[in-house]
């Protein structure tokens, strides 16, 4: 009874990826894609988990993160998305760190690549407007990541999302947050000299 209600140990991947979506009332899902992470020091990861998960629900998309400890897996943590086939891209952030991710759904098949720009707080008073890009694709969905000397606390309606087609053509851009000049003092974005480019170059998934 007490590994029952602990949900530890779990034998196999499969069994706590099952698990986690039955915690928060998921799928069970389509595996889209997986992607591991070492456990080592000075290794770019998406938060702390070991194994990610993107899954396709109906109209529902999750990123799923399971642990791995010595032989025994863990159950781990689900974030999903309602997506909106009237939008050409619909995002998900997945992960807020210095080094996180957003995953961006994709419903227009003229993109070929994907950019997510969004505020960093400073606290010299200038604060800053990073942008990440992402061309690789897995199914329908772009995971963009980034990575910044300090921590991002960011939030969906920070975020902005633009789609481009494979000639550079801008198909999409999503509207300006009313964030920027309010919470972040950035009033005039296209002229704000204040940028950081944090792509980070990695592969989709495995």
């Amino acid at each position: 009874m007490l590994v029952l209600v602990l949900d530890y140990p779990i034998l196999t991947a499969g069994q706590a990826l099952r698990a986690t979506q039955k915690r928060y009332f998921f799928g069970p899902g389509e595996v889209l894609t997986s992607i591991d992470f070492s456990r080592g020091y000075n290794k770019f990861k998406i938060g702390q988990s070991d194994r990610y998960y993107i899954l396709r629900w109906g109209d529902w998309y999750a990123w799923c993160s399971v642990n791995h400890y010595g032989l025994f897996w863990q159950s781990g943590a689900l974030d999903a998305v309602e997506n909106d086939p009237s939008l050409p891209l619909v995002p998900l952030v997945v992960s807020d760190w210095a080094e996180g991710a957003v995953l961006v759904v994709c419903n227009d098949p003229d993109i070929a690549r994907v950019e997510i720009e969004f505020p960093v707080f400073t606290y010299s008073g200038s604060d800053l407007l990073a942008t990440a890009v992402q061309d690789q694709h897995t199914a329908d969905c772009f995971l963009i990541r980034w990575d910044l000397e300090e921590a991002v606390w960011l939030y969906p309606e920070d975020l902005r999302v633009r789609g481009y087609a494979a000639d550079g053509t801008l198909i999409y851009q999503s509207p300006l947050p009313e964030s920027w000049a309010e919470d972040y003092s950035i009033p005039d974005p296209d002229n704000w000299r204040f940028r950081y480019e944090a792509l980070y170059p990695g592969e989709v998934g495995s």
